[in-house]
């Protein structure tokens, strides 16, 4: 990571595979997410709304059958013309929300770092169940169709931002 790099997130974001629309005065996004917090959304596209634009963000969170929206803001633009494996797109930040969407979403979030502590323990093992690992996949459908070695590596890599940070906090990070 550059030296002079400012951690400027406030939540950890966990992977998410779902469409949003984003609407503002100017038009409408559609996209599909990379991620999620309980502060934002980061939506690919190739076209997206300018920096600071203020618009309204409708998604279905998996396992849920209504929308929920937010207001949000366009807080950064991601657009790399060098790596093809970064995904180009726009931060979405949370400025406004219902009190039960943001219950909604803090329920779904929670509900994911659970399921990946519960896979992540299971693939410890020298040898996992295959049954078990299936068991867990019911919920984290997005890691269906990887290796053993695949698996336990994104598993691994998203449980390491529920760890404690210096300051003593869970999935924050200052």
């Amino acid at each position: 990571m550059e030296k002079n790099f400012i951690e400027k997130r406030r939540f950890y974001r966990l992977p998410l595979n779902v469409s949003l629309l984003v609407t503002d005065n100017q038009g409408t996004v559609v996209g599909g997410a990379l991620n999620i917090s309980r502060g934002g959304v980061f939506l690919k596209t190739l076209k997206p709304l300018p920096l600071d634009s203020i618009g309204h963000v409708t998604f279905v969170l998996p396992g849920q059958e209504k929308s929920i929206c937010f207001k949000a803001k366009v807080a950064h633009l991601v657009f790399d013309r060098q790596r093809a494996e970064v995904d180009c797109g726009m931060g979405l930040q949370f400025v406004e929300i219902e009190e039960k969407h943001q219950r909604i979403l803090d329920q779904y979030i929670e509900n994911e770092k659970v399921a990946y502590e519960a896979l992540d323990k299971v693939l410890r093992a020298r040898r996992p169940l295959v049954s078990d690992i299936e068991k867990h996949l019911q919920q984290l459908t997005h890691l269906r169709g990887l290796d053993l070695s695949e698996l336990r590596y994104r598993v691994a890599r998203i449980c390491t931002i529920f760890e404690t940070t210096s300051l003593g906090e869970v999935g924050t990070m200052r």
